[in-house]
């Protein structure tokens, strides 16, 4: 079955045996080639009222896409069924300047999304989470015998509209809008959520502990967030419990998803929660993270993220296999470039989910392709 989709025809196939799932293959249909162009917000499919002020690209300073070269050749992306419509857009968006290109999408989830890369199924494997360490590194080097290739295509989202639902979200902690705490560091953040402290720290089950005073000291910390086997719960263990599987015993892992994380914390004044940042919830304020005692506190917010001020931003990864030495095949190199350009973080943008890179995150990355 064939979809018209702007310039392009989405074609629903049936799933491979080995593994099942949606696949749409989008490829571009040209009977004479039309001239590489930048292009319009209404040729994205999206609209200029989508595009917030926070999440806008400045299109003075980063590059536009120049293709380097005319490129043919499918180029194969697996990614979780939530980040389709982004990467349909972007698809399109690199067939005005490619149009001899065929994009083909698979669409399983964002557990199996890495697997198509080690098995040869996919040119490129759209991370919508890290890449599990050393799970999934350990799988790829049994194959290939060196690491998996990444570059980073976006930061990490604030949960906002369609981001919720997403696994690479920004996270941040939550107390009591009652309590007097506004600033945590990495370590208190490790004494509060770890059992074993990698950091150097010892127990924070009081908040006593974390420098309050009064009848706050000797009141107890109850730690909320999503089960430990959630993609976000990783995230934490390796960015602030460095690597240990120890968490705090009394941690209380809460179904429902982030609202009714953040929910059980409001009605609890001794709570701190692990969520992304939602709106409404007044109950509720959220910490300043620091990197250390000596760094200043930083609020998370979308310039923090995308600067990578704020200690615990996310990046959203794309995952390859690239054996080291050896140049990327001619249309995914063109492809990530496009991506890396103007024009790929514009739709990134506009479509809310993820936050687009800064200049100099945008411009290492394209040197790594190289």
């Amino acid at each position: 079955m064939q979809m018209p989709l702007g310039d392009t025809v989405v074609s629903e196939t049936r799933p491979q045996a080995l593994l099942r799932g949606a696949v749409f293959a989008i490829g571009v249909l040209c009977c004479a080639a039309a001239r590489p162009q930048a292009a319009s917000a209404r040729a994205y499919g999206v609209s200029e009222s989508s595009l917030s002020a926070a999440h806008r690209v400045r299109d003075a300073v980063l590059p536009a896409y120049a293709p380097a070269r005319q490129v043919r050749g499918t180029i194969r992306i697996w990614g979780s069924p939530e980040d389709g419509s982004l990467i349909r857009a972007l698809a399109t968006g690199f067939a005005r300047f490619q149009p001899r290109t065929r994009v083909l999408v698979t669409l399983h989830g964002p557990e199996s999304t890495f697997a198509g890369v080690y098995m040869d199924v996919a040119d490129i494997a759209f991370m919508a989470r890290e890449i599990r360490v050393p799970l999934e590194t350990m799988a790829f080097e049994w194959v290939h015998h060196y690491l998996p290739f990444t570059v980073q295509i976006a930061n990490a989202g604030l949960g906002d509209g369609t981001g919720v639902r997403r696994p690479g979200v920004n996270l941040a902690f939550f107390v009591s809008r009652d309590n007097p705490l506004s600033c945590l560091t990495l370590r208190q953040l490790d004494d509060v959520f770890a059992a074993d402290h990698r950091r150097g720290g010892g127990n924070a089950r009081r908040w006593g502990a974390l420098g309050l005073q009064g009848r706050w000291a000797g009141r107890p910390i109850h730690v909320y967030g999503p089960a430990l086997s959630n993609i976000a719960a990783v995230f934490m263990r390796h960015a602030v419990l460095e690597g240990s599987y120890k968490w705090n015993p009394a941690y209380h892992e809460v179904v429902g998803g982030w609202r009714a994380v953040l929910g059980a914390a409001a009605r609890d004044p001794d709570g701190l929660a692990l969520a992304p940042p939602l709106p409404g919830n007044p109950a509720l304020k959220t910490l300043k993270v620091a990197a250390s005692s000596a760094a200043p506190c930083v609020a998370l917010d979308a310039r923090t993220a995308e600067t990578r001020a704020y200690p615990l931003a996310r990046s959203i990864d794309a995952a390859l296999d690239r054996k080291p030495g050896t140049p990327l095949k001619p249309q995914v190199k063109e492809f990530l470039r496009f991506i890396l350009s103007r024009q790929g973080q514009d739709i990134i943008a506009r479509n809310g989910s993820y936050l687009p890179l800064s200049v100099s995150t945008l411009r290492r990355q394209l040197r790594r392709l190289q």
